[in-house]
């Protein structure tokens, strides 16, 4: 059990991270579906 509680930290850090680089691809999308809707 005490590796668990040795992981959590690490493991949240990765799923912020995650979370975070989701989030900039979504936005990064947006910008290319606008994008694409003014080249039509």
């Amino acid at each position: 059990m005490e590796f668990l509680g040795i992981l959590s930290p690490i493991a949240f850090v990765f799923a912020l991270t995650a979370i975070t680089q989701i989030n900039s691809l979504k936005k990064e999308i947006e910008l290319l579906k606008e994008e694409v809707d003014k080249l039509k």
